[in-house]
């Protein structure tokens, strides 16, 4: 493939609008491109216009599965200075709605898999791609790629998120928690002849960080740190001179195997029961994500490959003092490492897919996180640097024919 083609089939990944549903149009544009390339691949649907991709290239062992999912986070088209939907070019870079995070990787994926077979390139062994529904919200496609089997054969795992040029072999797990409050409506002038649900909420949402923040205060991973509990969305009342009869809040937290996603959830059962004993509150809650922390192994073949291949790229890099400032204070802020010489091995609190598939060995597994993009995953234009695009297709090529050689 050239550079044209390349970066047409990056512009049309990124022109669906997966924003977490529509993954079937993504797998049907990589499928044309891999039946183009006689690579063997499938659709497997699901739902609502949702669907995995699984493609193989060779054959035996070892497998190294390499995924990436079709699905990216809503926009607000307002604060874009481009279309969110369509790949603009300018000042060497990318900007679209998922070039980081991470239509680019999973282009990256299946271009070096396609000209890796164009060129006949021998493997020992097997690449497999699970391209996946659903990453954001859940893990629902790695979940059903993970119960049907296609991962019980599998040797190692690369999941091409953005990491720039650096590799993250920890990622946190995740609980997300829903907490919905019912009271009773009256005037605001007369509080006693209602049941205030913003009030009860506010209660049991203090009560309930204080008990987490009490337990988890002692427990520490060496490289994925601690707990963070984040309230990030309430919702109640309708207007200033009513009792509100209804109230919500979500909880996003980080998880580390030292203090597990169960031991977390029996906290908030545990102050909820309590807290409607003491009360007349109707407070509830539900899980909406669980995913659990996994730490793979920092000295694994996978990972010193990584490491020798992508070093004289990330040195090509050119930066400008300005550039690197910024990579450093970007880097300080999300509690990242940064090098400009060596391509650095690190945990982060941000998960993948690599929960689910690996939920049955979540320790010292061949895992890595590894694909282009930098820190505008989730922001408002989006960006990648074109050069990392180009340079991930050759590491790739470069990981994959050495690995298995």
């Amino acid at each position: 493939m050239d550079k044209k083609e390349k970066v047409d089939l990056l512009q049309k990944m990124i022109e669906v609008k997966s924003v977490n549903g529509n993954e079937k149009d993504v797998a049907d544009i990589l499928k044309k491109v891999l039946d183009d390339a006689g690579i063997q691949n499938e659709i497997l649907p699901f739902g609502d216009n949702r669907a995995n991709l699984v493609a193989t290239l060779g054959q035996g062992h070892p497998v190294l599965a390499v995924s990436g999912h079709m699905d990216v986070v809503e926009v607000d088209k307002e604060n874009w200075d481009t279309d969110p939907f369509e790949l603009v070019e300018k000042d060497g870079m990318f900007y679209g709605r998922g070039v980081t995070d991470m239509k680019a990787g999973l282009a990256a994926l299946v271009i070096s898999m396609v000209e890796l077979k164009e060129a006949g390139t021998p493997l020992n062994g097997t690449i497999k791609l699970l391209a996946t529904s659903g990453e954001e919200v859940g893990q629902l496609g790695a979940e059903k790629l993970t119960d049907q089997g296609y991962v019980k054969d599998v040797d190692a795992l690369l999941i091409a998120e953005p990491s720039g040029y650096r590799c993250v072999y920890a990622n946190k797990g995740e609980l997300n928690v829903t907490i919905n409050s019912t009271g009773q409506a009256a005037h605001s002038s007369m509080p006693k002849a209602g049941i205030n649900a913003v009030e009860h909420l506010l209660h049991v949402l203090s009560n309930i960080e204080t008990k987490i923040k009490q337990a988890t205060d002692s427990f520490e991973n060496d490289v994925l740190g601690e707990t963070i509990f984040n309230i990030d969305v309430i919702n109640g009342g309708n207007q200033i001179n009513a009792i509100p009869a209804s109230a919500q809040a979500e909880i996003n937290m980080r998880t580390i195997p030292e203090f597990t996603n169960d031991q977390l959830e029996s906290i908030f059962k545990e102050v909820i029961e309590d807290y409607n004993n003491k009360t007349d509150a109707q407070i509830d809650y539900s899980v909406t994500m669980n995913t659990i922390a996994i730490t793979g192994n920092e000295e694994s073949s996978l990972i010193q490959l990584i490491q020798k291949i992508g070093k004289p790229y990330l040195q090509n890099q050119e930066m400008s003092d300005e550039e690197i400032k910024e990579a450093k204070r970007s880097a300080e802020l999300t509690g990242l490492k940064f090098s400009t010489d060596e391509i650095l091995t690190l945990g982060m609190s941000g998960g993948t897919d690599g929960s689910k598939f690996l939920i049955n060995q979540p320790n010292g597994f061949d895992y890595t996180m590894f694909g282009p993009g930098n820190d505008t995953m989730h922001k408002d234009n989006e960006s990648l640097p074109k050069a990392m695009y180009f340079d991930y297709i050759e590491m790739f090529k470069q990981l994959f024919s050495e690995y298995l050689a």
